[in-house]
């Protein structure tokens, strides 16, 4: 295992020189799923409950899917007519799957949502927005319906840069989104001023939206349980963020995201109703160590000639702005990139990785890894992978390892449901595998998994109305789930999920339904039928 020790040095060298492909160990196989340039700018990619590898188009404006077997690619649905795309971070982006969607055999909550930036008025200037839109997936084509389209949220100002853009549904059903500070005091737009300190003052007022997490009801509502910040309640769940690109969910409800440092200080935090995360006022950890906020946006003579090398006034220090801060949040880990003294030079000698988006590994096959976060960087052509403590409210020691290298820009990773297999999507610009699919594959020996005993796995009522309990004979062992229809057509997944689980059967149809449970090398273990009779 190499464990990541940045420094200047580190950094430049592995930007500098191509790299072949690198994985941590030798019991990984690496391969390409698609040739160089398939995809067009790809942003997120999600396991699909119909077992493909759904992305979204940046700059192709579309959604695809991939088959993991063979590397074919599906198109799903072109936004060319809604999507406005001209810069490095506008397009679409962020694509959330509804919890419910294959849970049935009707059209029920079959949505997806996305997020992406959208022309207001052509004939203005300033007037591109933000938009979540939602639409209907069919299972019979397995397309999304481009006639569906429900606009959810709108009217949102979008930016040029740092539009941050991801989406994910939470186990309480609701939106989270992530919106970025548009790069404001900062290279062009350093006369901007950023707000990610500001708060609304009213529920409607979407205009400091920037810099924030949100949290909306699937209807575009403001949920009644978010939090009340500057007396108002708004679908603002969380502020003070620069470029939070990642964010994910784990098992026990906990929510992580990963966020862009400037020149010090990529952040893993997790994200609580109503705090703080300290930007532009602090940066990582409140430590005083390498940075301070220079607002070149106060200082409208010097501004139109920034230097991020310099500050045409004082710089703010995070101690004095601490004084001045409500909820501070700090994070659970800074990938290493919180220097003693502000880096000099250009973005080629900083610390920062640029983490383009997390995700969370809770399988517990891999040795070692146990529950891990794998964050994909732009900078430094690397996967990094770090591991949480018990609680999953920590680190477990503050170490990185780089798990995955080469000479790419890897953009966003999905996990297999097996619990061995990983795929990470590369930026066009990449150097070595532009615009892929790539399949990351463990083949050594795995952890062992608690054998279910058949006669201890139980479905309680059978016959189930509305819901069912799953009891199995070992509370600790974690396994997976499918739900098959009377037709042979696998309508639901759910994976590590523990003894106990309810399962919500309110949109299946009445009908017998057989439930298999599997450990995480897809075994199955035992199939009981359910009847269901509403």
């Amino acid at each position: 295992m190499r464990i990541k020790l940045l420094s200047v040095c580190f950094v430049f060298i592995q930007l500098s020189f191509s790299q072949t492909p690198i994985t941590s160990g030798i019991d990984w196989s690496v391969s390409n799923l698609t040739s160089n340039n398939a995809l067009n700018s790809p942003n997120t990619i999600l396991y699909g409950p119909d077992n493909y590898l759904w992305i979204t188009e940046r700059e192709g404006k579309k959604v695809v899917k991939v088959n993991p077997q063979d590397g074919s690619i599906t198109e799903m649905l072109d936004l060319t007519g809604a999507v406005f795309q001209s810069v490095t971070q506008d397009g679409l982006m962020g694509m959330a799957i509804h919890p419910d969607l294959y849970s049935n055999i009707t059209t029920t909550n079959n949505y997806v949502y996305l997020v992406y930036t959208y022309d207001s008025d052509p004939t203005a200037t300033e007037n591109i927005k933000l938009r979540i839109a939602r639409y209907t997936y069919n299972s019979g084509t397995g397309i999304l319906n481009p006639g569906s389209a429900t606009v959810i949220i709108d009217d949102i100002e979008a930016g040029s840069d740092h539009n941050s853009g991801k989406l994910t549904i939470g186990p309480d059903y609701k939106l989270y989104w992530t919106i970025g500070d548009f790069g404001a005091n900062r290279s062009t737009r350093a006369c901007t001023e950023i707000k990610s300190q500001y708060l609304p003052t009213t529920s409607s007022d979407y205009s400091v939206y920037k810099g924030k997490i949100l949290r909306l009801n699937l209807d575009g509502t403001i949920p009644s349980d978010n939090p009340t910040l500057n007396s108002i309640k708004s679908h603002v769940y969380s502020y003070g963020h620069r470029n939070a690109q990642g964010i994910v969910f784990g098992s026990n409800g906990t929510l992580y995201s990963s966020e862009h440092g400037d020149k010090t200080d990529d952040e893993i935090n997790i994200i609580t109703s109503g705090k703080n995360y300290g930007w532009p006022l602090i940066a990582g950890y409140n430590d005083d160590k390498g940075y301070g906020y220079c607002n070149w946006s106060s200082y409208p003579s010097s501004c139109g000639s920034y230097d991020s090398n310099s500050c045409p006034g004082s710089y703010i220090s995070e101690a004095t702005s601490a004084a001045a801060l409500t909820d501070f949040q700090p994070p659970i880990g800074t990938l290493n990139s919180t220097p003693d003294t502000e880096p000099t030079g250009s973005w080629l000698t900083w610390p920062t990785v640029a983490p383009a988006s997390i995700a969370i590994y809770e399988s517990g096959l891999i040795p070692g890894w146990e529950k891990s976060l794998l964050i994909p960087t732009l900078k430094t052509g690397t996967i990094f992978r770090t591991k949480l403590d018990a609680s999953g409210l920590s680190l477990e020691d503050s170490t990185y390892e780089e798990f995955h290298s080469s000479d790419d820009r890897y953009r966003d990773i999905a996990i297999d449901p097996d619990g061995v297999t990983l795929y990470a999507i590369t930026d066009n610009n990449s150097n070595t595998n532009p615009g892929v699919v790539m399949k990351i594959e463990y083949s050594g020996t795995t952890l062992s998994n608690s054998t279910i005993e058949t006669t201890k796995l139980s479905l309680l009522p059978n016959p189930a109305k509305n819901e069912v309990k799953l009891n199995l004979g070992l509370d600790s062992s974690s396994f997976n789930i499918k739900i098959i229809d009377a037709l042979g057509r696998t309508i639901k997944n759910k994976i590590n999920i523990k003894s106990g689980y309810t399962l919500n059967t309110t949109h299946f149809l009445d009908g017998v339904y057989f439930v298999s449970a599997y450990n995480k090398i897809n075994k199955t273990v035992i199939t009981k039928k359910l009847i269901i009779q509403h």
